[in-house]
């Protein structure tokens, strides 16, 4: 249950530069903390330089994080070239952790972007078409500065993000200038945001576009440092822990969570708009505040495999590698002859339940990597039953929301399968069909699961009703 540990690495992403005095347009290297809730968990390295007709940008930044007891490093790295309008022209990127490398690189060729990805031992290509120019997250401050943004006037411009390698548009507005005091320094800067996935990151950049300071959701602070400040470690003991720390907690005890057929909650504290909530198995039946009913399937439909109408959830894609030879073949093993859809179904979740060792994983997710490691948590899970599934012709999406464990609400990630209706799986639990105290909040990649993470730290639930 660690979806939004993934969600803050997509957010340092935008992270960008904060520069010393000589920094220029053409030339800057940057160092910088990162800071959740005011607790130090990493650092952040910015470097730009203009070599010929192009800039290449290195960027890195290495997180260390508790979950549930276990401490969690990860290190990420992207580099990135542009042409002198800060266009990208191609990429490399890797994401690491202790036992999970992944990686990727990129190229524009025709106005198309064209990428590979390393997951699992294995190649995977796909291209995206592009509509023109996009811009890497990192240069978004030097590229206010170059085209001379206007104050209190909104700008759209698309973006590429490596960690969910794809295309998104970014909405900017430059708010003003203001002073801020940076390890004992005043700054005369421009205040900016940044909303992309919908999330809003409120940026702070000096006369050359080159970033001081950043404040993200969930209360996350990135901040100019020396580089000997940048890199020194907190202590291990007192480590936030990610997935307590972001729990919501509830006044009313629910017994016997994993039987729960039907569950009345009150959602308060932030803004729900814009969320995929509603669906077949719950009800919003009040607004503002938002009060929703979360009922369990009674009954499962007979359908054969494979299951037709499925669209885009039956293809493959770069994380989701059902058309790989060991995913078809492993899940057409599980399967066997099998021709009911729900039985298949509940043969893979069981499969999957029982051969994956449920530890906490720092990880850009993907289906070959969870197959040869057998571990992770529950975005683990998710992914490689979601690619066992479309293996053997079931339609399969993820779903990201909430679920009730021993003291309250966790974040959690789970699936859906398409039998004649959609009907929700956790794998992680061993659940088909799953009780009532998860409640979805939104469904889709990464991108559209990001969008989560406005809620984080601010999302309040009472519970109304349970049986």
């Amino acid at each position: 249950m660690k979806r939004i540990f993934i969600f803050l690495f997509a957010l340092l992403l935008i992270s960008c530069p904060s520069a010393k005095k000589s920094a220029s347009l053409d030339s800057s290297e940057v160092w910088m903390g990162v800071y959740l809730q005011k607790q130090k968990i990493g650092y952040s390295f910015f470097q730009m330089q203009k070599v010929q007709e192009h800039y290449k940008i290195a960027h890195r930044f290495k997180i260390d994080l508790s979950m549930m007891g276990q401490q969690q490093e990860v290190i990420s790295n992207f580099i990135g070239y542009t042409d002198t309008g800060f266009a990208l022209t191609g990429f490399e990127f890797s994401f690491l952790s202790s036992k999970n490398t992944f990686s990727a690189a990129g190229e524009v060729k025709d106005n198309k972007l064209v990428i590979e990805v390393k997951s699992g031992g294995k190649s995977q290509t796909a291209s995206q078409d592009l509509g023109g120019p996009v811009f890497p997250v990192s240069i978004l401050g030097n590229l206010v500065i170059k085209r001379n943004f206007e104050e209190q006037r909104d700008y759209d411009i698309p973006v590429f993000d490596a960690t969910i390698l794809k295309v998104a548009d970014a909405k900017i507005r430059v708010l003003g200038n203001e002073k801020l005091n940076i390890n004992n320094k005043i700054y005369n800067l421009t205040k900016m945001t940044v909303t992309m996935l919908g999330l809003t990151t409120t940026m702070w950049i000096d006369k050359n576009g080159i970033e001081r300071k950043e404040e993200s959701p969930p209360s996350m602070t990135t901040i100019e440092e020396t580089r000997e400040q940048a890199l020194v470690q907190e202590p291990a003991m007192g480590k936030l822990d990610i997935l307590s720390m972001f729990s919501i907690k509830t006044d009313t005890v629910i017994a016997d969570a994993r039987n729960i057929k039907y569950l009345k909650i009150k959602m308060t504290g932030t803004d729900f708009s814009g969320l995929g909530i509603a669906d077949n198995s719950q009800t919003i039946v009040q607004n503002n505040p938002l009060v929703i009913e979360v009922r369990s399937n009674e009954s499962l439909p007979k359908i054969n495999l494979p299951v037709s109408g499925g669209g885009e959830f039956l293809k493959p894609t770069l994380c989701i590698q059902s058309d790989t030879k060991e995913l078809k073949e492993q899940a057409q093993k599980i399967v066997g002859s099998e021709k009911d859809g729900a039985k298949a179904v509940d043969m893979i979740m069981h499969w999957v339940y029982t051969n994956i060792n449920k530890r906490p994983t720092a990880s850009l997710p993907s289906a070959l990597d969870v197959f040869k490691t057998r571990e992770g948590d529950c975005n683990e899970h998710a992914v490689l039953f979601a690619a066992l599934c479309r293996a053997v012709g079931i339609p399969c999406q993820i779903c990201v929301g909430v679920v009730y464990v021993n003291d309250g609400f966790y974040y959690h990630a789970w699936n859906k399968v398409l039998l004649k209706d959609w009907i929700a799986v956790d794998p992680t639990f061993g659940q088909f069909p799953i009780d009532a105290t998860h409640i979805k909040l939104t469904e889709g990649d990464l991108d559209e699961q990001a969008k989560v993470l406005n809620l984080v730290g601010e999302v309040k639930i009472k519970v109304l009703e349970f049986k």
